[in-house]
């Protein structure tokens, strides 16, 4: 049976026999890092944009004097 290989073009390290990932440990791990890096941008983004969104709309509405 032909090795796999480690279908990340800067890895290209061989993967043990009947090993079902297309990636080797590594490159997936750091695939994720990545996508929950960006999840966490995406979501401080969205925060920011949503509370300034939020104070423009209600700016006037509620007073705290009695």
């Amino acid at each position: 049976m032909k090795n796999k290989v480690c279908k990340n073009k800067k890895c290209q390290r061989t993967l043990p026999e009947g090993y079902r990932h297309k990636f080797c440990e590594n490159c997936r791990n750091e695939r994720i890092k990545r996508i929950k890096d960006a999840g966490k941008a995406i979501a401080s983004i969205a925060a920011i944009v949503g509370g300034t969104a939020i104070t423009k709309v209600l700016r006037g509405k509620f007073s705290i004097k009695k």
